[in-house]
């Protein structure tokens, strides 16, 4: 049986800090450095739709994948623009069986962008037997997603026992590994090589549920793809203790190295880690702490870290933590020794922040998380301000008056997308807007 995570979710339109609808002029905050435009593609504006993601190569492509259910379950699918988000394809379905998708907003489809108009996107998708297992599922696209290539299954535990075992490594196989094991909350990235890279929360070894049947201490496996996710490597557990519902993030310097962020499950800990890949994922480095936040926390936080890189030495790193002092954080950090300075607070004036996220713009960077509106603590709305190069943190642009599952991305130097799900009279809609560097 697959995991069924309560998400907290909340609140429809935009509202810009100068209290704006959709339908008129936008504008940030006096002082904010960037203008919003909504760029949702017409085909999505009603279609009811949860867990969207978004990917861009930084050269006009921009992926955009969502979920859309029914009483048969759940697809994924996914959308391309050639145009910096101005204008989408046709969307595609990504999953053969209608039906089959196992998605949670911090679980989500992820797609990445390789070279040569080169797309891959990962989902977990519930196997098709008796077992109750769950796979992750890789489909890729080498022409911009104009066409789709096979679907592929990444964990190699699926294909059950290794030819050759004896009968006695057989037994202790099956003995180690859980026939009903659940693989999902991917994270994908091509390395400048055009090598794929995956990684995701693995559950074959844990034997050792609470309630609700999730176990407390999850595995994070990674593998490699040389064929554009068309074959996969052995896979390789990265690292025993992971948060069992905090998605991980990869991210790629343009030299190759490859950063890889989670949370950690240690003693029921939550603190967020880091760990570097030189050799394009085959190993990784130890992993480090982040922060010794030492929140201790028995359930799942359902928020994983994000990171991006700055040049080749590192870059920025957030996150949340329920730990004194409670709140969402940033940090440099460096490849060589992770943390490179002081924590920093920067939803200090937002209540109950959450689910903060970042990308890179325009020589400093944004910085997203949902926080109640001010003024009105029953909605919720995606809050976005630039972290600028000399560390001053710009005044906050709202985006979205009941807004959840949000994400940021860079598109281009002076130009970031924003995506998330807007509650509208209790059907969620998926909205995306972009952020050019400027004042209007």
């Amino acid at each position: 049986m697959f995991r069924r995570i309560a998400h907290p979710r909340s609140l429809a339109g935009i509202v810009a800090a100068c209290s704006l609808a959709w339908g008129c002029a936008q504008a940030p905050r006096s002082g904010a450095s960037f203008t919003v435009r909504e760029v949702t593609p017409a085909f999505l504006r009603r279609l009811a739709v949860t867990d969207p993601s978004i990917a861009s190569d930084g050269r006009g492509h921009v992926a955009l994948t969502w979920v859309t259910r029914q009483s048969a379950g759940a697809d994924a699918w996914l959308a391309v623009s050639v145009d910096s988000g101005a204008t989408f394809g046709p969307p595609l379905r990504l999953n053969d069986t209608p039906g089959r998708v196992v998605s949670f907003p911090e679980g989500r489809p992820a797609p990445a962008f390789g070279p040569a108009g080169a797309i891959a996107v990962a989902w977990s998708e519930q196997r098709g037997d008796t077992s109750g297992a769950v796979d992750l599922r890789v489909r890729a696209s080498a022409d911009l997603g104009r066409t789709l290539g096979g679907i592929v299954t990444v964990n190699d535990d699926a294909a059950g026992l290794p030819p050759g075992l004896r009968w006695g490594a057989q037994r202790r196989w099956l003995r180690a590994h859980r026939r009903n094991a659940f693989h999902g909350f991917p994270t994908l990235a091509f390395l400048p090589d055009g090598a794929l890279f995956a990684g995701w929360l693995d559950e074959r070894t844990s034997f050792a549920p609470v309630a609700g049947g999730e176990p407390r201490v999850s595995s994070l496996y990674a593998a490699r793809s040389l064929d554009g996710g068309q074959t996969w490597s052995a896979n390789i557990a990265v690292s025993d203790s992971a948060c069992p519902c905090c998605r991980p993030e990869a991210s790629v310097a343009t030299g190759g190295d490859l950063a890889l962020a989670w949370r950690d499950a240690s003693n029921d800990l939550r603190d967020p880690v880091l760990a570097i890949s030189s050799d394009g994922g085959r190993t990784f480095g130890p992993d480090t702490v982040i922060s010794r936040d030492r929140w201790r926390l028995d359930a799942c936080p359902d928020q994983g870290p994000h990171l991006i890189w700055r040049g080749e030495r590192g870059g920025d790193y957030v996150w949340v933590t329920g730990a004194h002092p409670a709140g969402v954080y940033v940090v440099p950090w460096r490849a060589a020794s992770g943390a490179a300075g002081l924590r920093r607070r920067f939803a200090d004036s937002l209540a109950d922040a959450r689910r903060p996220s970042i990308a890179g713009f325009g020589g400093g960077t944004l910085l997203g998380v949902e926080a109640a509106v001010p003024g009105d603590g029953k909605r919720r709305a995606f809050a976005v301000r630039s972290l600028t190069p000399d560390g001053a943190l710009e005044p906050w642009t709202w985006l979205g008056g009941n807004a959840a599952d949000s994400r940021l991305v860079s598109a281009a130097p002076t130009l970031a997308l924003a995506c998330w799900v807007e509650h509208d009279d209790g059907v969620a809609h998926l909205r995306l807007a972009t952020l050019a560097a400027g004042r209007p």
